[in-house]
């Protein structure tokens, strides 16, 4: 009874795995900046096998290679392995494969799959340069498939191998390809030692010797962003030219570029269309005004372009917090001192002191007074000013990239004080009808005028007689003409006004003892 069963289990059991190789693997292909595919992914043809190799990438486990017959189909993983190249056997000659290779990080998140190479396994054949697609030097090496039985061949980069010479058969040559970027085919033939004929057999390769940027663009415009902002950017190369890695640098933001993809991640929008582009969020730290961006290109058959600058360049803009000016902590008839809060900005690089005579004070040229690079110094004693006058203050916070932010604006004023009075001399140059008066100099800054006052008795105010005005702060000196000395004494005092009104006297001296 026991034995019925297994047998019942058994016949159970088969057909259903069976049914389980025939179901297709699809892979896990997860968005993941770090985990890349391979690189230069290479297939060489032999006699029933193909053999793959490609270059380590970065994070990866473990490859998993695909394969896809030439006459479409789905894809079939081959091998999942930890080496980098791997002989495939379960092929028939004269069918064509395609092959793609991708990486598996240790968590078992697989990248996508690298661009597809394909081979067709023969008994004869001709592979350029272990079946890269691209080269970017004429010297290329040929490997050749043929039977033991092979005594000759013949090489030619024409069709017809009229003008190729028979040669000892051997599996490796060193060959010259045709001058000119483009698409190359090396034509091969064999014969054995009984002068058989084998069916001419080729290789095909591009020949790509140069790659260039044609133009740089940044989104959004205009290209003034903020500290941590992100942007857009965008390389276009000469062709269109798929399948290469496209940087870009940034002036201030050393030992580091952004990498821009062509495979439909990261910002790019269409995969495969020799369009290279990256969404990029700014580091905090960068700052700055007229920043260059440059570009670097690798192409598929390892060209490096010239560095190219782009035309645009980009600005950050972080304005500075303002602080709040208090107010006038003293003031004097030549002196004003004004005081402010300290600046908490994190890039402060100086305050900047602006004064007017009317309000609406701005930061143009002509208003400022005084910078300050001393973030704790909070008030400024103003001594260019006058006496008697009304002044309006404003302090700007400048940050690292000469952007200001401007506080309240205030009033203060000078105090109006009397006038100092000048000392008269004892007249001078008497003579009968004239004589000369000088006095002191008055050094007020307010000053507006001196009036002489004149009188035939003692007691001169400004009731008496006013002989002369004079505006002129320095003219300290007066001839008084038409007078008569001999029959009469005079006295004098001299009044200094300033521009309030107010006014001081002047000792009294007179003509005569």
């Amino acid at each position: 009874m026991t034995r019925t069963w297994l047998m019942i289990l058994t016949m159970l059991i088969l057909p259903l795995s069976a049914c389980l190789d025939d179901i297709q693997e699809t892979p896990l292909i997860v968005e993941d900046e770090n985990l890349r595919p391979p690189l230069s992914l290479r297939a060489t043809a032999g006699d029933g096998s193909v053999t793959l190799s490609w270059s380590a990438a970065p994070e990866a486990a473990r490859y998993r290679l695909y394969r896809m017959p030439g006459e479409g189909g789905p894809w079939a993983r081959v091998v999942e392995t930890a080496e980098i190249s791997h002989t495939d056997t379960d092929v028939s000659n004269g069918r064509q494969y395609s092959y793609a290779v991708s990486s598996v990080g240790v968590s078992g998140v697989e990248s996508a799959r690298s661009t597809p190479v394909t081979a067709m396994p023969t008994v004869y054949g001709l592979i350029i340069n272990g079946g890269s697609a691209y080269t970017n030097s004429r010297s290329v090496t040929l490997v050749l498939t043929a039977p033991a039985s092979t005594a000759l061949m013949r090489i030619g980069n024409e069709p017809d191998l009229s003008a190729a010479a028979w040669r000892s058969y051997a599996s490796s040559l060193e060959w010259e390809l045709v001058a000119g970027d483009g698409i190359k085919t090396v034509y091969a033939t064999f014969q054995d030692a009984a002068g058989t004929l084998a069916p001419t057999v080729s290789g095909e390769i591009e020949l790509d010797t140069y790659a260039r940027i044609r133009e740089i663009s940044i989104l959004p415009q205009p290209h003034v962003y903020t500290p941590g902002s992100e942007a857009h950017f965008t390389v276009r190369v000469e062709n269109d030219e798929p399948g290469g890695e496209a940087f870009i640098g940034i002036e201030r933001l050393a030992g580091e570029t952004v990498r821009l993809n062509d495979d439909g991640r990261g910002g790019d929008a269409v995969a495969g269309d020799g369009v290279y582009e990256a969404s990029y969020r700014f580091p905090s730290h960068l700052r700055g005004t007229d920043l260059v961006v440059s570009g670097s290109f690798i192409d598929r058959a390892g060209n490096e372009s010239p560095i190219f600058e782009a035309q645009d360049r980009i600005d950050f803009t972080d304005p500075p917090q303002a602080v709040r000016l208090i107010g006038a902590i003293d003031s004097t008839t030549r002196m004003i001192t004004i005081r402010w809060e300290e600046s908490t900005e994190t890039h402060f690089a100086a305050y900047r002191i602006y004064r007017g005579t009317a309000p609406g004070v701005s930061d143009a040229p002509a208003l400022f007074i005084r910078g300050l690079d001393n973030r704790g110094q909070t008030s400024y004693p103003d001594t260019d000013v006058r006496e008697a006058e009304t002044y309006y203050y404003r302090i700007f916070v400048v940050n690292d990239m000469e952007e200001t932010a401007g506080s309240n604006e205030i009033a203060a004023s000078t105090v109006d004080a009397y006038p100092e009075p000048v000392v008269l001399d004892d007249p001078s140059a008497i003579g009968p009808d004239r004589l000369t008066l000088t006095w002191s100099r008055n050094e007020d800054t307010d000053f507006a005028h001196y009036r002489v006052y004149r009188a035939l008795s003692p007691g001169v105010t400004e009731d008496s007689s006013l002989i002369v005005t004079l505006t002129e702060q320095e003219m300290t000196w007066f001839d008084d003409i038409g007078i008569d000395t001999v029959g009469n004494s005079y006295y004098y005092r001299v009044f200094v006004y300033d521009m309030g009104g107010k006014y001081t006297r002047s000792n009294e001296v007179a003509s005569s003892p």
